[in-house]
């Protein structure tokens, strides 16, 4: 019969394992572009508080990094590049948000997730909490330095977005004919970049 010694120090060390491959597993391939544009090719995850971590080999241990060194992250899933930015508003500290339209005009999404509590279901039982994703939508001009809130609701897009559109008469001419409904966000930042790019107020 096995040693109970023998047996612990098995399950320890599976379990150092198993917590070692939880932080530095979980790494996708990845380029680090500084603020200085020096860039590293390694391997990066993005934690809370807006982190950044990032190796140059599987087998090396990870440095933080945060908005103060770091500008740019672009991860390499295969068949697409993910990247995401950190951008500075006021006096805020850098926040990192996900790419979806580059240019002039950046149209940004920031991911957030949470869990909701347990609630009850009746006859003294309680239901189980669910993790809840949701994705909030921005636009990043480079001659402003508030950032646009975008509302999906297309019946409220002329209120939200007049203030990043309204010297673009050709985004303004669609948002405000009937045509508007037949647009996605992207679409519109995509032909503010392509038409009116390079804008200076």
């Amino acid at each position: 019969m096995p040693n109970k010694k023998y047996i612990l120090m098995i399950n320890v060390l599976m379990l150092v394992c198993t917590f070692s491959l939880g932080i530095y597993g979980q790494s996708t391939e990845a380029k680090l572009i500084l603020l200085d544009n020096s860039e590293f090719e390694g391997y990066g995850k993005i934690t809370k508080g807006n982190k950044i971590l990032f190796r140059m080999d599987l087998e090396g241990k990870p440095d933080k990094w945060d908005g103060t060194q770091v500008k740019r992250i672009e991860f390499d899933h295969g068949f697409k590049i993910v990247a995401y930015e950190y951008v500075k508003i006021g006096k805020y500290k850098p926040t990192l948000y996900r790419v979806i339209e580059p240019g002039f005009m950046t149209l940004y999404a920031y991911d957030e997730s949470y869990w909701t509590p347990n609630r009850p279901i009746g006859n003294d039982l309680m239901g189980g909490s669910q993790k809840v994703s949701t994705t909030s939508y921005y636009i990043k001009r480079e001659d402003k330095e508030f950032l646009c809130t975008v509302v999906r609701n297309k019946n409220a897009w002329k209120k939200r977005l007049i203030n990043c559109f309204e010297d673009c008469p050709e985004i303004m001419e669609i948002i405000n004919s009937q045509n508007v409904r037949d647009y996605e966000i992207e679409d519109l930042v995509w032909n503010f970049n392509e038409y009116c790019g390079g804008i200076k107020n």
